[in-house]
């Protein structure tokens, strides 16, 4: 599937049946994987299923590292506040403050969704997510989110950052919501209008993979401009845009990570569908990853794309579970264009996701995207 040389090593990281019990537990850094030894982490994910009322997030997409959360009633749950806007609230994975959040609008319409904000509630966290429509009216709509908290340091290659200014010529983000697992702080320069340059030092970009949200009230939205390495560190270009597709300055949160869970879970797979128009192909090989927690490790076989019509993708991700997951998706490119979930399935050794992606109209628009699928798979030969 990838060049070796990109490949950590697949260890085991512990015995566990079937759910997510025994591993989601270590969350804290106690697991033994030589990917996780000194980067401790808390996550949690959902699939707000309904767009509208107060709800438990369906067990079937939704997880928590808090625990095996349906067998202990710690339930994700989503409550509609009003038109377009909701709280997600996740139980116990808020024993400190910080974190990342990353939002994808799911379904087959053109809205769109971002990131409002996020606190901690007791020891929960909630996170506020508004959902817009093409044109920037709030809408009620389905949608996709992941959190992570990561603290410590070591060899692994992650970052994430929360863009709290917007205007700033260059700043360094705010502490508390930026994790660089070298230990450096990351750094964010204003290139021009809507344009960012996102350095993160130590870390290497070369099979690495992004996510990107817009952040606060407004109905902005914000993409992966593309990514590259300059020395030690990756730079990651950012663009922002207003309803109308012009460039805007904006805040928003971006998460990177390489060979290794970028939301928490601890099986995924990553894949940068660099062809916007072929009708099938294997994207890019050093920027596509899946992994498989326990004894099976690197997924071997290639993740695959194809183009079914305008704007409208399918991708296939060999070795992950339809269920027990979490999507999340970003547009890739200099343009307004944005992408969303449209829905995933597949079986229990393969998913298929389906995305669609938008002009800054709302018409179909063929885009390039980076998509992230984070998996409760466990396999213990």
């Amino acid at each position: 599937m990838r060049s070796k040389a990109l490949l950590l090593g697949s260890l085991v990281v512990g015995v566990m049946g079937a759910g997510c019990s025994v591993a989601y537990e270590a969350e804290e850094g106690e697991v033994g994987d030589a990917q996780q030894a000194y980067v401790s982490r808390s996550w949690a994910y959902a699939w707000a299923h309904q767009a509208t009322g107060s709800y438990t997030a369906t067990s079937s997409y939704s997880r928590n590292s808090a625990g095996d959360n349906f067998a202990e009633g710690l339930d994700n749950t989503v409550s509609q506040l009003e038109t377009g806007r909701y709280r997600v609230r996740f139980p116990d994975v808020g024993a400190a403050p910080g974190g990342h959040v990353q939002v994808t609008a799911y379904g087959a319409g053109s809205e769109r969704c971002k990131v409002n904000s996020w606190l901690r509630s007791g020891d929960d966290v909630d996170v506020y997510v508004n959902c817009f429509t093409a044109g920037g009216a709030p809408v009620d709509t389905k949608f996709s989110v992941a959190y992570v908290r990561k603290s410590g340091t070591g060899s692994s290659d992650e970052a994430y950052v929360w863009a709290n200014n917007a205007m700033a010529a260059l700043y360094t983000p705010d502490p508390l919501y930026q994790f660089n697992s070298s230990g450096a702080s990351n750094t964010i320069a204003r290139q021009g209008v809507g344009y960012y340059a996102v350095n993160l030092p130590g870390q290497t970009a070369l099979g690495g993979t992004l996510e990107v949200t817009a952040y606060g009230p407004g109905s902005d939205h914000c993409k992966v401009g593309s990514w590259t390495q300059s020395g030690n560190n990756v730079v990651v270009y950012v663009r922002c845009f207003d309803s109308a597709g012009a460039p805007s300055d904006g805040r928003f949160t971006l998460n990177f990570a390489r060979s290794m869970q970028v939301n928490g879970g601890l099986s995924y797979s990553y894949v940068w569908a660099n062809n916007a128009t072929a009708a099938s192909y294997t994207p890019h090989l050093s920027y596509q990853e899946g992994y498989i927690a326990g004894d099976l490790g690197d997924v071997e076989a290639d993740i695959t794309a194809a183009r079914t019509s305008a704007g409208r993708y399918s991708v296939s991700l060999p070795g992950m579970s339809a269920t027990g997951s979490n999507v999340q998706v970003t547009a890739y490119g200099a343009g307004p264009e944005y992408c969303k979930v449209v829905g995933w399935n597949g079986s229990e050794t393969t998913a298929n996701v389906n995305v669609a992606c938008f002009d800054e109209s709302g018409a179909p628009a063929n885009s390039r995207f980076v998509l992230v699928y984070t998996d409760d798979k466990f396999i213990v030969l």
